[in-house]
Parts: structure tokens; C-alpha cells; sequence
């Protein structure tokens, strides 16, 4: 199966494809290759966040989703969250965005999640990606907003 968790030897490939992604879809912030290695770290040993990647046929790690469980603030039960699905450029329109999508569903359902949440917040695509997750069951159910300060 091309979807598989992250493994240690997988880290350069997610420090490259964070970089590209941050770069892509986050242009007005800049990347930190320190942050996201102690993300990856935390991924490896705590779980915390959940990295899946998509590895081709010859071994190369071309995508990544990275995802959370969280419990609920006033009820039981705990819910999933797709923060980060980024697939290469030159490996968009394979299938390692559905497979990704595939296994985060496959892997909260197995959790027990009484709900999965994803999209985008970042503006990229944001059309493409609510139609493309629709694929998987989610609906848009709301707005998500965000503020960016003014720095002087």
C-alpha cells in the first residue's frame, strides 16, 4: 500500500515538501525547518500530530497528511483533524491526495471519531478542495475565518 505512517527515514522527504507547501499555499509566512522538525519528532514519538505519507512504487515520499485527534471541550468522544494534505505539483492528479484522504477516513473511523474535519486555510483552492473531500463524505457546514495583524 503506497499509504503508510511516517518513519524516521522519511524526514527529509517532509522537511522538502513542507517547505514546498509553506512556500505554495503560505506565502506570507516563512518556513522553519526547527519547528518542523520537532513537529516530525513529535509525530514519531508521541503520535502527536499523526503523519501519513504517500510513497511511490520506487520509495519516493511525494505527499503527506498530517492530522490530529482531539476531545471534544463539553462532550464525550474525540474527533479527527486533517490540518495538512500537500501532494507534489508534478504527483497532482494521481492517486496519492484520494489515498491520503482514504486512509485519514479509514484511520478515524478505527479510532472512533464522531467526527472528521478538514479543508483548507489558506485560500488555495479552496473550491477544488471542499469538492474533492466531498468525495469522502464531508460537507461544508460553516466559514472558516482567520485574521492576520498588521505588522508595522
Amino acid at each position: 500500500m503506497p499509504v503508510r505512517l511516517a518513519l524516521p527515514r522519511d524526514e527529509a522527504a517532509i522537511l522538502a515538501l513542507t517547505r514546498m507547501d509553506v512556500a505554495e499555499t503560505l506565502p506570507h509566512l516563512d518556513f522553519d525547518e526547527a519547528v518542523t522538525r520537532a513537529t516530525f519528532h513529535d509525530a514519531l514519538t508521541k503520535a502527536a500530530p499523526t503523519i501519513f505519507v504517500y510513497e511511490t512504487r520506487d520509495g519516493e515520499v511525494v505527499g503527506f497528511l498530517l492530522a490530529y485527534i482531539h476531545g471534544y471541550a463539553f462532550t464525550s468522544g474525540i474527533f479527527t483533524v486533517q490540518e495538512v494534505l500537500y501532494v507534489r505539483p508534478d504527483k497532482r492528479g494521481t492517486l496519492a491526495a484520494a489515498s491520503l484522504m482514504a486512509e485519514f477516513t479509514r484511520w478515524s473511523d478505527s479510532l472512533g471519531a464522531r467526527e472528521n474535519i478538514g479543508g483548507n486555510s489558506n485560500k488555495f483552492h479552496s473550491d477544488r478542495t471542499a469538492k474533492f473531500l466531498g468525495l469522502f463524505g464531508f460537507e461544508i457546514v460553516g466559514y472558516f475565518v482567520k485574521r492576520v495583524p498588521r505588522r508595522n
